[in-house]
């Protein structure tokens, strides 16, 4: 697929953040998409949710600090 402007990020393979647990339930459909996705996308739940949550409070004008480039992986 060719990259464009209206490309929908992907979420990384092996991202190497700090993490906590964050505990919450989502619909069931909601999940048996999320697992579609995952398994379509050879991706993990981690990876695919932390996306998510990054861009929808980006988008509501709550975005992540800047990241060093640099931090261990």
């Amino acid at each position: 697929m060719e990259a464009t402007e209206n490309a929908v990020a992907m979420p990384p393979q092996r991202p190497r953040f700090e993490r906590v647990q964050l505990n919450t339930r989502v619909r069931v459909e909601i999940e048996q998409m999320l697992q579609r996705f995952v398994e379509d996308h050879n991706t993990t739940v981690q990876s695919s949710v932390d996306l998510a949550l990054a861009e929808f409070l980006a988008a509501r004008g709550y975005p992540l600090p800047a990241t060093d480039d640099r931090r261990s992986r």
